[in-house]
């Protein structure tokens, strides 16, 4: 039996698939500690496993609502984002993490599984300690934003972060991309299909499959007619217009709706009639019998509605939302609409064409049964297990990591990337 470290930030979609995986490994025989914010201690205690809390449930709230404006954009006021770290001690917490990890960590005994781009404490154990990490990718965006995301660390939140490499004796980060990347192993929550639909993960990384989080839980609700639902996930990265749109689209075709968020301040001061408001909902238990889902483009909706076979429309906006739709839309799954074209037309005009498509003797046999194949793929079990014995195969693999020699880097550049990044050094010089 070996411990196994689960380590994730944010909201559902980045930490429910860790507790899913830590069901595996525990019913593997290893210990599993998942250490990740205290809003989700009763979840991690429903699926028998232990929480190592990270914050309180009162400061988690507190950082949601005040990254909320800086994570749609933070390019357009980074010393507001440098700002936001420290008011909310993010540099101090990363240094507890990593003590944190090096307190749990016996040598041939240890794996720590981090989110990707967030497993910063991880790797930095794994530098000082020789922890062996796997560090998962929950959506595609985590790799295609890894520039901006490098530059970010670099030449706004460089000083923080050096000061906290600096107290563990390691040498402040120059080259991000590289060091976010350096786990040698490297999983990705999403399909072959999903990655080849848009710009795909690196060579090497193991695409598992979507891991659904969520489990099925209580009733399905007696309902006259299936409603729409509408959902724009669990945190408060969301665009003002989102649900007021979504609710005025179901009113103008004429479809009840049930609405669920759980952050009423984004909600328009009343809703239109035939709209139910509910706080929270198992999406396993109402997303097969719902009518079709309006929602923000989180990759936990997106996947839990495709295990569903449920027809999706997604007002997509910030973050990794527009990636992800254009991906789904690529496909042939769902459609979209950026924040520019929300109208109450526009979004109805989708969700009555995707509700068309899901009707009895629709053209083509139907979305559900099209879908089909690729339902069966999100609902499968197979990504969980997948994910589980990448991380079985990192224990008793201690070793010092090291960071990646920049002249190898460059040996593997193309000729054509070769002259783009003289070019891009030449004008860099040039400024």
């Amino acid at each position: 039996m070996a411990t196994m470290l689960l380590s994730t930030h944010g909201t559902n979609g980045d930490v429910l698939p860790f507790v899913r995986i830590g069901r595996e490994l525990a019913a593997r025989g290893h210990d599993v500690v998942v250490m990740t914010h205290s809003w989700f201690a009763d979840r991690i205690a429903a699926a028998g496993l232990r929480h190592l809390p990270i914050d309180t449930a009162e400061g988690y709230d507190r950082h949601l609502d005040d990254a909320r404006r800086y994570m749609l954009d933070p390019l357009k006021d980074p010393e507001g984002v440098l700002a936001l770290y420290r008011r909310n001690g993010l540099f101090e917490l990363l240094a507890d993490e990593v003590r944190m990890i090096e307190a749990h960590y016996r040598p041939g005994e240890t794996v720590v599984v981090a989110r990707h781009t967030s497993g910063i404490a991880a790797l930095m154990a794994a530098e000082r300690r020789g922890v062996p990490v796997a560090l998962v990718s929950v959506t595609p965006h985590q790799y295609v934003s890894l520039p901006v995301l490098g530059n970010l660390f670099r030449r706004v939140l460089g000083q923080g972060y050096d000061d906290v490499f600096q107290e563990f004796g390691l040498r402040p980060v120059r080259d991000w991309v590289a060091y976010l990347t350096s786990a040698k192993t490297q999983l990705a929550l999403w399909p072959e299909w999903f990655d080849a639909a848009g710009l795909p993960a690196p060579a090497g990384v193991v695409r598992c499959g979507f891991v659904l989080g969520d489990t099925a839980e209580g009733t399905v609700p007696d309902w006259a007619e299936p409603p729409v639902l509408i959902t724009g996930g669990t945190g408060q990265v969301l665009h003002d217009r989102f649900y007021d749109v979504a609710a005025r689209a179901c009113r103008r075709i004429g479809r009840k709706a049930l609405l669920v968020n759980r952050h009423p301040s984004f909600q328009p001061e009343s809703l239109p009639d035939g709209v139910e408001w509910v706080p929270s909902a198992p999406f396993a238990t109402v997303m097969p019998h719902v009518a079709a889902v309006v929602h923000h483009g989180g990759i936990g909706t997106l996947a839990r509605a495709l295990s569903s076979a449920t027809p999706q429309v997604l007002l997509a906006h910030g973050v990794d939302r527009p990636d992800n739709a254009e991906r789904l839309e690529r496909a042939g799954v769902a459609t979209w609409l950026p924040v520019t074209h929300w109208t109450e037309d526009r979004t109805a005009d989708l969700l009555a064409r995707a509700l068309d498509s899901a009707a009895p003797g629709a053209a083509g046999g139907g979305y559900r049964e099209r879908i089909a194949p690729l339902a069966a793929d999100a609902a499968s079990e197979d990504s969980v297990r997948v994910a589980a014995e990448h991380a079985e195969a990192l224990i008793g693999t201690d070793a010092v990591m090291t960071r990646p020699d920049p002249r190898e880097r460059l040996a593997r550049l193309t000729p054509e990337q070769r002259t783009r990044l003289a070019a891009m050094a030449r004008a860099r010089r040039s400024a």
